[in-house]
């Protein structure tokens, strides 16, 4: 008898289980609302996954873009220091001014501060894209693809129609509002629900020594004693909540609606204006260019009109570079359901 407790030889070990059984409902919508919970968390890992994509190809582009901006500096910086030796001829055989030889020169100048620049946007778009590749600092970036190969590519603009509804059917925002909705609503009823009391039923053992040892069976009933305060309480907040989850919704709807109505405009409008320098602008402007040459040479063109002619043409090259960035850039967009998105 020594393992029996106290001193009497009627006493021993007593052995009980409990357990809580919640009112008719309670735990299927308590599991309903962890459910939605856990929606919410794939909608969040599927906006991540998404904001990454944009954010890569975003970063891509950008270093297409630079790339491209830098072979057309080289290109501009080849022709001005021809028309550089051109005008240092004609000075040295006194048909121009030394202010001629001294613009062009200067015209170099802003040309190299131009590359340093570009060089600066390249190396911030390789170290975006290896942030996001997770790869070491100063890796390489080889593309296979430059920004001019978009040249003359028919550009395919989506429906705004069928984006919108990709945007309201896809879109992990949207998706987010609406499992936000449901879940205010199960927590609404949950709170309801604890209105209703809930029971414990519990069973117990004693071991009693001489005594026969002894089984009890019992049922308890928990009153919401507070349900006038407590449980009221939190049926209201479930309501408040309930109203802002369905205002956001609403809210996601529009930002997705407006998103993408204007984003398939913009994909379409840089698309137009890129066909329209590949087919005119650059084309007249070259030849504005060879006919000022000419001209200089002839002594009929002042040198301020070839220079001008000569930096409207490459200025249309950078313009049509860039338009070509926002096709890429604005395909980018459009997956991602119009949204700009940030990775942290």
């Amino acid at each position: 008898d020594a393992w029996l407790p106290g001193s009497g030889g009627d006493t021993g070990p007593r052995i009980a289980v409990s357990q809580e059984l919640p009112f008719s409902g309670k735990r299927r919508l308590m599991r309903d609302v962890l459910n939605r919970e856990v929606e919410l968390t794939r909608h969040a890992t599927g906006a991540a996954a998404l904001g990454i994509t944009y954010a890569v190809r975003k970063a891509i582009a950008d270093l297409l873009l630079a790339r491209e901006t830098l072979d057309i500096i080289a290109d501009q910086r080849r022709a001005t220091s021809d028309i550089e030796e051109l005008s240092r001829s004609r000075y040295s055989a006194g048909l121009t001014g030394q202010v001629d030889v001294l613009r062009a020169q200067a015209e170099l100048a802003r040309l190299d501060q131009m590359r340093q620049h570009e060089e600066g946007l390249v190396d911030s778009a390789i170290a975006e894209l290896n942030r996001l590749r997770a790869a070491p600092a100063g890796s390489s970036v080889e593309l296979r693809v430059r920004l001019r190969d978009l040249v003359g590519r028919v550009i395919e603009v989506p429906a705004v129609e069928s984006l919108l509804e990709r945007a309201h059917g896809d879109s992990p925002e949207v998706r987010a509002a609406v499992t936000m909705v449901e879940r205010g609503g199960l927590a609404v009823d949950l709170a309801r629900r604890n209105l209703k009391p809930d029971f414990v039923l519990s069973s117990a053992y004693a071991f009693r020594g001489s005594l026969p040892d002894r089984w009890t069976v019992e049922v308890g009933v928990i009153l919401p004693a507070y349900r006038k305060n407590k449980q009221r309480l939190a049926i209201d907040e479930a309501e408040a909540e309930l109203r802002q989850v369905r205002a956001e919704h609403d809210a996601a709807g529009l930002r997705a609606r407006a998103a993408g109505g204007s984003a398939p405009a913009r994909f379409q409008g840089a698309g137009l204006e890129a066909r329209t320098i590949e087919r005119e602008v650059l084309l007249i402007g070259g030849l504005a260019v060879e006919s000022a040459l000419a001209g200089f040479r002839s002594g009929q063109t002042p040198f301020i009109s070839v220079l001008e002619a000569h930096n409207a043409l490459y200025s249309d090259r950078r313009q049509h570079a860039e338009l070509l960035f926002h096709i890429l850039w604005h395909s980018a967009l459009l997956d991602a359901f119009g949204m700009e998105r940030q990775t942290s």
